[in-house]
């Protein structure tokens, strides 16, 4: 086959790559040949398709099939009709059905109700092409409604979709092809970047330099809802492919998301809270069990863990640790020193400990108040696993879940112990210098569904001794037994359950 022929079995790809700018993430540049235009993307950027969801305002990353577009014959004329690409006419009363619950997720329906919107006049979407993303097979809450359309004027950030000038449209249009493809990648990633296949699988990267070192994992998304892990981890990895991060010794994991079912569905569970009673189960029965099945041979596999968290209320970052050097039958652990110096190493503004005991004492509340007992095992997660496996961990809080400073701070974590750990011969970066150490004391149980806080404490808010805190269904009021602080408070709990605990000051780190 001579070179002309071969050029004409060529199919044109539209070029799409933003992340140019990191104060403005959904600010790009679109290619087709030599044709070149501004476009802006998802106001959340670019992101990894295995951690797309419903609603996140992101765009997938790779290489998606164009099939046909819509052109509104009140704004454009019947021009479209006579280009290459299959345009059809938009109806007055289409949806697009982005409710993952629905059997048509992320499906053109014809909305025939007599409250049916009318979509003429709506100027972003004079021309649209849908982008072949999740609608082949939708995978329910994986993103939906992802399109080719008009900018606004500010060129701000979409919905998750790739947006051109208005008065582009007709000329893009013209330039397309049938069976076309579109391109979506980082600017700096090299061409004809991949679709990854978004199944419900357990993604895990590992780097292992040559010389021996501490074996690290990292882990995100425990709970689904909560999204810094997974941008820090994917933003991490990135760099040491790239090289501009580079092992020295050692071996690292990263799990950017580690329960993909509820990371999809944007929910703290799955079927249940992956962070009590972890453990393998020989008969697995739910999605957390599946996963425990996965994670814990994992996490024997390592020596040190970092588990990255955020919370739902206001508050400080903090990390969690365990106890100190110890055989009793509770917690035995001898690796108090190592954890201490990693966490101060992270530079969190607060650090706090005691969990394990402060659950057992709960435990003893909950029978004394008629309610089932729960067993020590009910309290082990990530941390507590990789402790009775022989390792160590930190669980690091990085704020609140929608804090855009979580993710930044979440990525500094992991540098911090990259650095500390010797894994990269990086120097640490500065954090606080003296943290806030509190030691979980006791719980407040909710004797009715109906008891309540007073307000949404933040985590680790100071607390007087005597403040009220919180109302009984009876009337009388919950008051602060000390001078302390409060933490994984609720402001209503279903009975015999914590509606927060109290932290006392810690003298553990002088």
């Amino acid at each position: 086959m001579n070179d002309v022929s071969a050029s004409l079995l060529v199919q044109p790809v539209i070029t799409v790559r933003a992340g140019q700018y990191p104060d403005q993430p959904h600010r790009g540049t679109l290619t087709i040949g030599n044709w070149t235009v501004p476009c802006a993307v998802g106001r959340s950027g670019l992101r990894d398709p295995a951690l797309k969801r419903e609603g996140d305002g992101a765009t997938p990353i790779g290489t998606f099939p164009l099939r046909y577009g819509f052109y509104d014959p009140e704004a454009l004329g019947d021009v479209p009709r006579s280009f290459a690409f299959p345009f059809l006419e938009k109806p007055a009363n289409y949806n697009w059905v982005e409710d993952p619950e629905s059997p048509f997720y992320n499906q053109f329906v014809l909305d025939m109700s007599p409250e049916a919107k009318v979509r003429t006049g709506e100027r972003l979407f004079d021309l649209f092409i849908p982008v072949g993303w999740n609608d082949s097979t939708p995978r329910a809450a994986g993103g939906s409604a992802i399109f080719m359309h008009a900018a606004r004027p500010d060129f701000s950030g979409t919905q998750g979709c790739v947006a051109i000038a208005h008065d582009q449209l007709l000329e893009f249009a013209s330039r397309l092809q049938p069976g076309m493809m579109i391109d979506i990648a980082p600017a700096d990633a090299a061409e004809n970047a991949a679709a990854a296949s978004p199944t419900e699988v357990m993604e895990c990267v590992t780097f292992r330099a040559l010389q021996p070192g501490p074996r690290l994992i990292v882990t995100g998304s425990v709970h689904g809802n909560e999204t810094c892990g997974p941008l820090a981890i994917s933003r991490i990895i990135a760099e040491f492919r790239s090289g501009r991060l580079k092992l020295a010794r050692g071996s690292v994991t990263f799990v950017p998301v580690v329960n993909a079912l509820a990371y999809r569905w944007n929910r703290r569970e799955g079927d249940r809270n992956l962070n009590r009673n972890l453990s393998e189960k020989p008969v697995p029965v739910d999605n957390e069990d599946r996963i425990a099945n996965v994670l814990c041979p994992l996490l024997r596999e390592h020596d040190v863990l970092i588990d990255l968290h955020s919370f739902s209320a206001a508050g400080l970052p903090f990390a969690l640790i365990g106890p100190g050097d110890n055989h009793d039958g509770l917690e035995p652990f001898d690796k108090a020193l190592q954890e201490e110096e990693l966490v101060k190493a992270l530079g969190l503004p607060m650090i706090v400990h005691g969990w394990m005991s402060a659950h057992e004492r709960a435990s003893r509340v909950r029978v004394g108040k008629g309610y089932p007992y729960e067993a020590v095992s009910h309290g082990v997660g990530t941390a507590e696993y990789m402790r009775f496996a022989g390792g160590y961990a930190v669980t690091v809080e990085c704020g609140s879940h929608d804090d855009p400073e979580g993710p930044r701070l979440a990525y500094r974590t992991i540098l911090n112990g990259l650095a500390h750990l010797g894994l990269t011969e990086a120097p640490l970066l500065p954090g606080a210098v003296a943290p806030q150490v509190w030691e979980i004391d006791e719980a407040v149980m909710a004797n009715s569904d109906e008891d309540r806080l007073v307000r949404p404490f933040s985590a680790g808010e100071p607390v007087h001794e005597g403040e009220r805190i919180g109302t009984r269904v009876t009337g009388e009021e919950i008051r602060a037994p000390y001078d302390g602080a409060i933490i994984f408070a609720s402001v209503n709990s279903p009975a015999g359950s914590e509606l927060c605990f109290f932290c006392k000051p810690s003298r553990r780190f002088g």
